[in-house]
């Protein structure tokens, strides 16, 4: 599910990209994979710099983000388990490529 308007109070697991990389030469981050119960809250803690470590040092550097994918959940529970099971994919940009292109090949089809 992308995000266009506002952001909807659900569980479920969310990817956030960076609008430029985080980090140093060697290591690089532009993407944040986290679960909640309730995302509209979560997000305004991430934009006000008590969220995530990572998005913290994002405002601390001037670096805007954006939630760009949301997988729905049941519960909190589930979204964690969702979000422990999409961390293992370690690339979180390929992990958006290949929603995006699930996305695209649904639509197609239709």
């Amino acid at each position: 599910m992308e995000l266009s308007g506002e952001i909807p109070s659900i569980p479920c697991c969310y990817l956030i990209e960076l609008s430029r990389p985080l980090g140093n030469e060697k290591h690089q981050a532009r993407y944040y994979l986290g679960s909640c119960a309730n995302l509209k809250k979560r997000f305004q803690q991430h934009l006000q710099g008590s969220g995530a470590a990572f998005t913290r040092a994002a405002i601390e550097r001037g670096i805007e983000f954006k939630i760009v994918y949301v997988w729905k959940t049941s519960s909190k529970q589930e979204a964690r388990q969702l979000e422990i099971q999409l961390k293992r994919y370690k690339n979180h940009a390929q992990l958006l490529r290949r929603v995006q292109n699930v996305k695209t090949n649904s639509t197609k089809t239709r």
